[in-house]
């Protein structure tokens, strides 16, 4: 009975480790916050969100007549509409951090969020998805 407390607690205290440390992942604030969009790996576009006064899309084309095209404000960046044929990069949303990156696969384009430092160099991070 005493060994059942015991791993019941240690399970107790692994769920609840894992609870704060999503809040903490999910509920971060990121300060000079900057998109970088690529395609096929190579940099297209690097624009501070700071910046931005009135949303506006950018058009990406694509081989073979492939497109996307990013609408991008202020707040989130999304993948307003694609030519690819499953649309989950469409379908996913918009993104306001950088836990996530936006990625259409067909189209081999990357939208994600990072944080930059004042010397306009990128953050070290723990761990990178995408």
């Amino acid at each position: 009975m005493k060994q059942k407390a015991i791993l019941f607690g240690i399970f107790l205290c692994l769920i609840l480790a894992g609870i704060g440390g999503s809040y903490f992942v999910m509920h971060r604030q990121i300060t000079n916050r900057t998109v970088v969009i690529t395609q096929d790996g190579e940099e297209l576009y690097r624009i501070a969100m700071d910046t931005i006064k009135e949303p506006y899309t950018i058009d990406i084309p694509g081989e073979d007549g492939a497109w996307n095209r990013v609408l991008i404000s202020k707040e989130s960046v999304q993948m307003e509409s694609a030519s690819c044929p499953d649309g989950l990069c469409v379908h996913q949303g918009a993104i306001s951090d950088g836990v996530l990156p936006i990625v259409c696969l067909p189209n081999r384009v990357q939208i994600q969020i990072i944080e930059e430092n004042t010397e306009g160099t990128e953050e070290e991070l723990d761990a990178k998805v995408g």
